[in-house]
């Protein structure tokens, strides 16, 4: 299952969900966590990605800033958006300036939540997903044809999804690559930026070959 989460429950999020053969049996949007977290009972989900920061940077226990914590090492950001950025791919940092701040919060307790529950919960980066997939000269998915061109590269992946992909605002696109990196996962077909101590970020295994 994906989940391109919001930084609030007032805004809907865009769910997917696919089985162990990548077929779709999930589309939508949901307002809660709890929302969230029943779907993800109802239809025997095991692994969730998440598409939102699932951590903070060691050393910080919030990221207020009156609050006196600071990363162990003076770096901005998790390791893993750093390396991210090293790999050319852009991302938002977690930091106390964060624009995203109350999208981490939401983060890390959905993370909590559904892993109490029995649940494995992986952080996922759809942008550095399509980078995997289908290369580096992507357009912009808010203009018409960054959308036209996930929606075409989608339904070659999904071919699933083919049927519902017209439909789709880039929301459910972001959350369709989110469940396909989480079956990519499931199939030892993925590598981590970052640690795990800190927080990973999931990403397709680059095929040089293809």
């Amino acid at each position: 299952m994906g989940a391109d989460l919001t930084s609030a429950e007032a805004k809907p999020s865009a769910c997917v969900g696919l089985d162990r053969e990548l077929r779709l049996i999930y589309f939508g949007f949901l307002y809660h966590d709890s929302d969230i977290v029943k779907l993800a009972a109802r239809h025997g989900f095991e692994l969730v990605a998440i598409d939102a920061p699932l951590s903070l940077p060691k050393g910080l226990c919030c990221l207020e800033e009156s609050c006196s914590c600071q990363p162990i090492t003076g770096i901005k950001g998790r390791r893993c958006e750093r390396e991210l950025a090293g790999l050319g791919i852009p991302c938002y940092f977690t930091t106390k300036k964060s624009i995203i701040k109350a999208m981490v919060y939401r983060g890390i307790r959905l993370k909590a939540e559904l892993e109490s529950k029995g649940y494995e919960v992986i952080e996922v980066y759809p942008y550095a997903s399509k980078v995997r997939l289908f290369g580096g000269n992507i357009p912009k998915k808010t203009t018409p044809a960054g959308l036209a061109f996930l929606k075409q590269h989608i339904s070659r992946l999904l071919p699933g999804i083919a049927p519902y992909v017209d439909g789709f605002n880039h929301d459910l696109c972001d959350g369709a690559i989110a469940a396909y990196t989480a079956f990519l996962h499931s199939q030892n077909k993925t590598e981590l930026c970052g640690e795990p101590e800190e927080g990973s970020i999931c990403l397709p295994v680059l095929d040089r070959a293809a």
